[in-house]
């Protein structure tokens, strides 16, 4: 018999077909292919966040150099006095783009990121990635003093927001690649990749330790970092000049300056409630010409005698610690940076405040040191204090302990005031979150009503309403009905407990059947008794409040339900929420935030 090559060689490409298809199947569906491509792509957001920062990085430093007053004035031939013109250019433009993308332009900064996380599973549209990524360039090059970290944060978590949605990735995946875009673009903007990781733990995760995202996290900023090295430099932000450091003598001064630190952001948020309610109270500078316009002219009339405060101001920090200013500048510098930064952020120009941190920061340190010399007759070193401050104000404003430790030891590159730098930091932190009661970040987003829990967990029922849950058809009866009548509408009540009010309508409270079955056991007189006699009178919760104040309120009064008023009366009642209910609403939100509802095929498992 004679052998058959053709039978053959079909057997065996049939067997070879078998054995790739059997192997590509087992690859596909092994641990190892899910976090190779894991690794790959927090590789590519880490690149695209790199590109991102360093384009923005690019145009601003172009931006901030035309612009500039020395620069200005020469170029234009013209006097001091015009320099005044700068903000004011910029504050029309940022007016104008604000009028024309309300929507994209109210959400702004890195709350805006954490947002998009809690509520859209990291969904961010590109065209409020591409918004975000030129107003600031036009808000801080025409000498708003801004800084570069909040859009950046912003352009980078857009851009692994859009390659999520690009590639159909499911709600979880895009919450962590979302993440890991911001924290590379902080590693990139300044060079400091540890601190980028920092910041997406503390700020974008809200300290969320276990989050898949931190994996993605590390690797994106550092191949964004590498990046941003390689066609930016090996470069560090600030030069120092010698200083002296004696931690141990001078311990009780560094703690002092702590305190201090926690004090004056105390302040920058005190100035900046007081500006909002200004606002606030006279509307038409809430138009957003008016408002930025009179910012930016009064910013521009300061500008001319003090032109250190314009833009970024690590100018201002490198001349400061190297001892280039004179001590009367600087106290009127860091007076008027932490007003026209409040000042900058509640009349609608775009920027964030690490930068503007760091130069309150070194500012306050020289200042504080100058002082405490004169006052003692000893000699601390100031530029010791102002590069310990940068740490100490950056940690208070912005609620960053560890970002602050880690950004300020990265971008000086120094490591022998670490020390300082760590007990400074912590007591200024703490001074804020004692006297607020919680992070700046925590703040704004429970003002738009979300919560995150102190575990730095979303809640998600901080996402929802009360008005979306509530019930209509509830059971109301007046409190002088008879006992006996009240059982049988308790009998056919729908939710088990009855709402009480009085002749007026006005909740009185609720009645439910462990106060009826209390009501057998303890009173023989039963008969005389009325609905007034055993009425429970229990909290209440308005249309608008979250679900999550009304999970609390149930849980601490051991109530199975819980009556709604109305926003504007409180005791005119328009509903109720039942436990029950918002247990049920809490496992569908679970079950839509876990799997894959927001994108379709997607091939790949969760990590």
């Amino acid at each position: 018999m004679l052998f058959n090559h053709e039978i053959f060689n079909k057997y065996k490409n049939n067997f070879n077909n078998i054995i790739f298809t059997r192997l590509k199947d087992l690859y596909l569906k092994s641990e190892i292919s899910f976090y190779i491509f894991h690794i790959f792509f927090s590789l590519v957001v880490g690149i695209l966040a790199g590109i991102g920062a360093i384009l923005f990085h690019y145009l601003l430093d172009k931006m901030e150099l035309f612009f500039k007053p020395s620069e200005f004035i020469r170029f234009f031939s013209i006097s001091d006095i015009f320099i005044f013109v700068i903000p004011v250019i910029g504050g029309i433009a940022i007016a104008f783009m604000i009028k024309l993308f309300p929507g994209v332009a109210k959400e702004r900064g890195v709350v805006s990121v954490i947002k998009s996380l809690i509520i859209n599973n990291g969904y961010i549209p590109i065209k409020s990635t591409i918004f975000h990524f030129i107003a600031p360039i036009i808000s801080i090059g025409t000498g708003a003093p801004l800084g570069p970290e909040g859009p950046a944060a912003r352009i980078g978590s857009g851009l692994g927001s859009y390659m999520s949605q690009l590639l159909r990735f499911n709600n979880k995946d895009m919450r962590m690649y979302t993440a890991s875009g911001a924290g590379a673009a902080i590693s990139a903007i300044f060079n400091a990749p540890i601190a980028g990781v920092f910041f997406g733990i503390e700020v974008i995760l809200q300290n969320n330790f276990k989050s898949q995202a931190l994996s993605g996290l590390i690797l994106s900023s550092v191949v964004s970092d590498i990046i941003s090295r390689t066609v930016l430099g090996n470069r560090h932000i600030f030069t120092i000049a010698d200083y002296r450091l004696n931690v141990f003598s001078d311990f009780s001064y560094f703690l002092l300056f702590g305190i201090v630190c926690g004090i004056v952001s105390l302040t920058y948020f005190l100035l900046s409630k007081l500006f909002r309610k200004l606002f606030d109270k006279f509307l038409w500078l809430r138009n957003e010409f008016i408002g930025l316009i009179i910012v930016s002219s009064v910013f521009g009339i300061f500008l001319i005698e003090y032109n250190d405060l314009y833009g970024v101001g690590y100018n201002t920090i490198n001349n400061l610690i190297n001892h280039n200013i004179a001590f009367d500048i600087i106290i009127s510098l860091l007076i008027l940076k932490i007003v026209f930064l409040a000042l900058f952020h509640r009349a609608g120009a775009f920027g964030g405040t690490f930068a503007p941190s760091l130069s309150i920061g070194a500012l306050l340190g020289y200042s504080f040191s100058y002082i405490i010399n004169i006052i003692f007759n000893i000699n601390l070193d100031p530029i010791t204090f102002s590069l310990v401050g940068m740490g100490g104000v950056l940690a208070g404003i912005n609620s960053i302990p560890l970002t602050s430790l880690m950004l300020v030891f990265e971008v000086t590159n120094d490591y022998r005031f670490i020390l300082p730098l760590m007990l400074v930091s912590i007591i200024s932190y703490l001074v804020v979150i004692y006297i607020n009661k919680g992070s700046v970040y925590s703040i704004e987003l429970l003002e738009e009503k979300i919560d995150v829990s102190e575990r730095g967990e979303i809640d998600l029922l901080g996402k929802i309403k009360v008005k979306e849950l509530q019930k209509t058809d509830y059971e109301v009866v007046n409190y002088q009905m008879p006992f006996r009548e009240l059982i049988g509408v308790m009998i056919n009540s729908n939710y088990g407990d009855i709402i009480i009010v009085n002749d007026k309508n006005q909740l009185q409270g609720i009645v439910s059947l462990k106060e009826i079955r209390q009501a057998f056991i303890s009173n023989e007189l039963v008969d005389l008794l009325i609905a007034g006699d055993i009425t429970l009178s229990v909290p209440v919760v308005s249309e608008d409040d979250p679900v999550s104040l009304a999970i609390k309120k149930i849980e601490k009064n051991d109530i199975d339900s819980i009556p709604v008023v109305n926003n504007n009366d409180k005791t005119q009642i328009v509903g109720i929420l039942t436990h029950q209910d918002i247990i049920h609403a809490y496992n569908r939100m679970l079950e839509a935030w876990e799997t894959d509802q927001f994108l379709i095929n997607y091939s790949y498992r969760k990590l």
